[in-house]
């Protein structure tokens, strides 16, 4: 019993090792059709771990051919019928097997001689290593253009890194607001408006990382602005610059110049310093009363708020008849004016940051789009001249005696060229968008020998040189938009950037020439 086991456990060995080579074959196969599935794939759409994909099927393809291996080992009635089919033993394998529990003189007779023809380098032998040529064959095709495709430039690739330099942007412009809102909170004046302004700063924040695409980001902070600009007083300037006029009219003054530069100096020294004057009103003479009341009265003449002017005119009015406790009560008026108009400027100062934030969030965004636009331009501009090259000027000949221009209600235009004097009628040339387009018109017959030029349209940024001298009945030379459109897009960029044009209209130009650039 002892001993057919252990032919058991030989047999088993043996054809575990030969069944090994042709499933590593399997998993070969396997793993290299994967991995040419996810590189066809990944040429097709962007995949961005698609080097993770392919190792997770391989991985995937492993274990399943492990498990598949372990799992259709022969038992050990087939591993003696195969042992005595591959060795020439005539079943003396299997049935010493099929008789191992019995005690008959025969069945101990047929064990030994079982075990007398089972010798182990014999055993070793009964199940041989086999390959199969067709499947070791497609494996070695799969993989050399699995390896192909890998190695091969793809398409895709660019997609991907645009794709990652998008999100990246994106994140930048993100973490651009956010420092703002940390510079808010941090800051030592405290705004009323800092709740809302934190509120807009985060939800646009999150509206800029949440975006498809850094154009659809841009969206986002122009309402914004918008939300930001709401938030402030209509009044501030207009109460600023009352202020500045009181402080320069209490300049002028000999003893409220003390004041004056309290006002100067922000709105709420110049509150403290209207208060401590209105308390120091007892101590003034009458002609230094009379001095402030014409300087307060100046003031309120030019002031731009009105309710500021009012208070300015009873202050006035007030010391002008000796009724100080009402001056008084006028100036403690104004100097709560200022102590609001200090918290107006507060606002205004954070809400500025927040603007200016925006603004740096929407130049990086901006800036991807354009890099965005011009790979987009660039991966088209090989593909031949577009039909919209036939925004490019055309120009015919025309057949007559004269020298004349004739437009007509196509697209193109059309020019006759000749000698003498006379009328001429000139039809589109071959480079026009319309065929139908005629025209006439009279002229002078150019001189002998005198050259005769086409003016095209000046393209912005470029220098403009002399045009090629053209022949008579010769075209115009046309260029394809895709070689100019980079200059006229880089000419309007510039152009915004160095013009009072808000940020949104400046949007407007960049998506029309990233559309062009689609």
């Amino acid at each position: 019993m002892t001993s057919l086991d252990a032919v058991v456990r030989t047999l088993r060995g043996s054809d575990a090792r030969s069944r090994a080579l042709p499933y590593l074959v399997h998993a070969a196969l396997g793993a290299a059709i994967w991995f040419a599935t996810v590189q066809v794939a990944a040429r097709v759409v962007p995949v961005e771990r698609r080097v993770q994909l392919a190792a997770l099927g391989v991985l995937v393809v492993l274990v399943v051919v492990a498990i598949a291996w372990i799992a259709r080992r022969p038992g050990p009635d087939l591993l003696m019928q195969t042992a005595d089919l591959h060795l020439g033993l005539k079943e003396r394998l299997s049935t010493a097997w099929e008789r191992r529990a019995a005690d008959g003189l025969m069945d101990d007779l047929l064990r030994k001689d079982a075990l007398q023809h089972a010798l182990r380098d014999r055993l070793v032998r009964a199940f041989p290593i086999r390959i199969n040529r067709r499947e070791a064959g497609a494996v070695a095709i799969v993989a050399a253009a699995a390896l192909a495709l890998a190695v091969l430039p793809n398409p895709m690739d660019r997609l991907l890194a645009q794709a990652q330099a998008d999100r990246a942007s994106q994140a930048k412009a993100a973490s651009t607001i956010h420092d703002v809102q940390n510079k808010i909170a941090a800051s030592t004046k405290t705004a009323p408006v800092d709740p809302k302004v934190q509120k807009i700063l985060s939800d646009t924040a999150k509206q800029i990382q949440d975006a498809k695409d850094p154009r659809s980001a841009l969206e986002a902070i122009s309402p914004a602005e918008q939300q930001l600009r709401q938030l402030s007083d209509p009044q501030t300037p207009a109460r600023t610059a009352t202020t500045q006029n009181l402080a320069s009219a209490l300049s002028t003054t000999t003893s409220e110049k003390a004041a004056a530069q309290a006002l100067s100096a922000s709105p709420s020294q110049g509150a403290q310093g209207v208060r401590n004057l209105a308390a120091q009103l007892p101590n003034l003479s009458p002609q230094e009363r009379a001095q402030l009341a014409q300087a307060l009265a100046g003031a309120a003449q030019s002031a731009k708020d009105p309710a500021m002017a009012a208070s300015l005119q009873r202050a006035s009015d007030a010391l002008s008849s000796g009724d100080l406790a009402a001056a008084a009560a006028a100036l403690n008026d104004l100097a709560g004016q200022l102590d609001s108009l200090q918290n107006q400027q507060t606002n205004d100062q954070q809400i500025a940051s927040a603007i200016n934030g925006l603004e740096a969030a929407r130049q990086a965004l901006a800036a991807q789009v354009d890099r965005d636009a011009a790979g987009s331009s660039a991966a088209s501009g090989g593909a031949g001249a577009s039909p919209a090259a036939a925004a490019s000027a055309a120009a015919g000949s025309g057949n007559g005696n004269g020298n004349g221009n004739g437009n007509g209600t196509a697209n193109g235009n059309g020019n006759g060229n000749g000698n003498g004097n006379g009328n001429s009628s000139g039809s589109g040339g071959s480079g026009g968008t319309g065929s139908s387009g005629s025209g006439s018109g009279t002229g002078s017959a150019a001189k002998p020998g005198e050259k005769v030029y086409v003016p095209g349209q000046p393209v912005p940024g470029q220098q403009e040189n002399d045009p090629t001298p053209l022949g008579p009945g010769q075209d115009v030379p046309l260029t394809p938009y895709t070689e100019v459109i980079q200059s006229y897009q880089q000419a309007a960029l510039d152009a915004t950037s160095q013009s009072l044009i808000p940020g949104s209209e400046q949007d407007l130009v960049r998506e029309y020439f990233a559309r062009l650039g689609e």
